[in-house]
């Protein structure tokens, strides 16, 4: 009686590995196909860049939060990154004079509305909140997606992060 239990336990096992396993390459899908493309002024960067920086806002979020877009807009990290481009997540009237509230780096960026398939793939890659952080190698892939904290130590954390991913330099 005991074995048949233990055997019945191990079936059951083996059929929520295969579960997993089978939904393992269909998140992985999921995070690669970002429908997040550069936008026009992002395409016609140098070809040198390698990395592309996109923040997801919204109007209500704390201009301090954005300031992280300065890392990838000034020091080192600022030659292999293409200037960051800001998508808001809102009405157009949300964007009625939102560049003079911006951070310098975002001041003159692309700016365009969060559309509704991306919105969806940001919660299928777990961000429900703004402000998110995504960086993208020169290939579109999704290197980096991060909240952006409201804790300025982390904020600082993940700008040392992103400019050590982004650069040659050790030395930073």
């Amino acid at each position: 009686m005991a074995s048949a239990v233990l055997l019945a336990f191990l079936a059951s096992l083996s059929l929520d590995v295969r579960r997993v396993l089978a939904a393992v390459p269909q998140r992985f899908a999921i995070a690669q196909r970002a429908p997040i493309l550069p936008s026009d002024s992002d395409r016609a960067a140098p070809t040198d860049v390698r990395f592309r920086a996109v923040f997801v806002a919204q109007r209500a979020d704390c201009n301090g939060n954005l300031s992280l877009a300065n890392v990838v807009a000034t020091g080192p990290a600022r030659k292999n990154t293409a200037p960051p481009e800001l998508i808001i997540q809102g009405s157009p009237r949300d964007t009625v004079g939102l560049r003079l509230e911006l951070p310098f780096a975002l001041r003159n960026s692309p700016l365009r509305l969060l559309r509704p398939e991306e919105q969806a793939w940001l919660h299928d890659i777990g961000h429900h909140a703004t402000p998110v952080l995504l960086l993208f190698d020169h290939e579109s892939r999704l290197r980096v997606a991060s909240h952006v904290d409201a804790n300025p130590v982390a904020r600082v954390a993940l700008g040392r992060a992103i400019t050590h991913l982004v650069t040659d330099d050790p030395s930073h």
